[in-house]
C-alpha cells in the first residue's frame, strides 16, 4: 500500500472515533466533523448526494469517501490520533494522557504498560512524546498492521497474568 493512502486500520478508527453514537454509522454531522478534523474538503453538494433519502453512511460508504483524499489523509491522520492523546493540547503525550486514551478507545492499560509504551518511542527520554516521537510510534504500528508492535508477552511460569508489553525499538537480542 503506498504511503500516500490510509490503509484499512486507520479508516476504522476513524470511522469509529466519529461515530458517536455507536451505531456503525455516521450521520452527515459526523462526516463533516470527521473531514475537519482530518483537515479534508467535502462540498456541500457531495454532502447532499450522498445523505439524499437516508440518514447515515455505512465504514464501506465512508471507506469510499476517505480514500478519494487518500493523496491528504495520512498526515493529517497522524495530527488528529495526536491531537487525540494530547489532552491538554502542550504539544506533548504524557503516560498519563496515554492511558486515559486508551481506556477511552476501550483498551485500558496499567501505568506500568502506559510508560511502557511511552518509553518505547520516547528518544529523548524526557518522560513524554513530541509529534516527531509519536510520529515513529505511529508509522511503526500502522506499517504492522497484522503484528501489533506493543504485542503482550507470554508472562513466566508461575507468575500471575498480568500484560506486560514489549519494546518495539529494540531488537530481540538486546
Amino acid at each position: 500500500m503506498s504511503d500516500q493512502t490510509l490503509n484499512l486500520t486507520q479508516l476504522l478508527d476513524t470511522f469509529q472515533l466519529f461515530d458517536k453514537n455507536k451505531d456503525g454509522c455516521i450521520c452527515a454531522n459526523e462526516l463533516r466533523a470527521a473531514c475537519q478534523k482530518l483537515q479534508l474538503t467535502i462540498d456541500e453538494t457531495r454532502m447532499r448526494d450522498l445523505f439524499r433519502n437516508r440518514e447515515s453512511i455505512t465504514f464501506d460508504e465512508f471507506r469510499q469517501i476517505m480514500q478519494e483524499f487518500g493523496q491528504h489523509a495520512p498526515d493529517a491522520y497522524l495530527h488528529e490520533t495526536f491531537r487525540a492523546f494530547d489532552h491538554n493540547a502542550d504539544g506533548f503525550i504524557t503516560a498519563k494522557e496515554i492511558k486515559k486514551t486508551m481506556k477511552r478507545l476501550g483498551e485500558p492499560l496499567t501505568d506500568k504498560q502506559a510508560k511502557d509504551m511511552l518509553k518505547a518511542a520516547d528518544t529523548n527520554q524526557d518522560g513524554k512524546l513530541s509529534l516527531e516521537e509519536f510520529r515513529t510510534l505511529f508509522n511503526y504500528i500502522t506499517q504492522q498492521a497484522t503484528t501489533p508492535p506493543l504485542s503482550p508477552i507470554a508472562p513466566a511460569p508461575n507468575t500471575p497474568s498480568k500484560k506486560r508489553f514489549s519494546n518495539p525499538f529494540k531488537s530481540q537480542t538486546d
